[in-house]
């Protein structure tokens, strides 16, 4: 079973079977919106020179940017974020549609997509300075914000790049227990999207537009709220993690 819309042609039919995961490999966000376009960016991305490695990287570089916008905490910054990480997201949704095309698959790739995993560490960063310029408890100007994001984005790569390079040889299973909770129910799937990054996103876009209308804190409550659920999801998979390990 793959992501269809009605306007699909038999030839993006044959192409979505070629380039995209089945259902139970995907996520919400992934299966519902971006896989539906994706294969139509794809299908025009080969007929070009880029390269699934060219993609990886833009994604790469959309989800640094997206903790930097998200940090600014004005409107603009938050619109702004939510259209970079899901042209982040759908690079990433690109970048195997695209390898599987050319059949151009390699390490690098792996490499590049444990990087962008990591990009979640600058995107809290970013969530962190959002609630606390929302709530007036830190007023810094966006030259030294930056120099902040700026150093953890740097600090995370550097931790990541030598990791990501080991992790390319692994040939374990990547799942962890949370992980493989995350499809054991379509209640859990759909808890792990409202507790994770696409669901934070897409309630993000919902919050800033009702907040335009009306004028309650729903942002800053969305940013603390998500900044908590983070923690304990962290706190737990930290636990059943290491449970499975002993």
């Amino acid at each position: 079973m793959r992501p269809t819309l009605p306007v699909d042609s038999d030839r993006i039919r044959q192409l979505r079977i070629l380039c995209q995961k089945p259902r139970h490999l995907e996520e919400i966000w992934s299966w519902y919106v971006l896989r539906r376009i994706s294969v139509y960016v794809t299908l025009m991305l080969g007929r070009t020179r880029v390269t699934p490695n060219g993609i990886s990287w833009s994604s790469l570089l959309f989800f640094a940017m997206t903790g930097w916008f998200l940090m600014i905490g004005e409107v603009w910054g938050y619109l702004s974020a939510v259209l970079c990480y899901n042209l982040g997201y759908l690079c990433d949704c690109l970048d195997g549609e695209l390898a599987r095309l050319k059949g151009m698959t390699g390490r690098l790739g792996v490499f590049v997509d444990t990087l962008i995993r990591a990009m979640s560490i600058p995107i809290l960063t970013g969530i962190s300075l959002a609630f606390l310029r929302e709530t007036g408890r830190v007023e810094v100007d966006l030259l030294p914000a930056t120099l902040i994001y700026g150093a953890v984005v740097i600090g995370t790569l550097g931790l990541l790049v030598p990791l990501a390079y080991n992790y390319v040889g692994l040939k374990e299973d990547e799942n962890d227990p949370v992980s493989e909770m995350r499809t054991s129910s379509a209640f859990m799937e759909w808890l792990a999207f409202f507790t994770g990054m696409p669901g934070f996103f897409a309630l993000l876009l919902v919050m800033v537009l009702v907040e335009i209308a009306i004028p309650f804190p729903l942002v800053s409550l969305l940013l603390i709220v998500f900044l908590g659920v983070t923690a304990l999801k962290t706190l737990v998979r930290l636990y059943l993690t290491t449970s499975k390990l002993r």
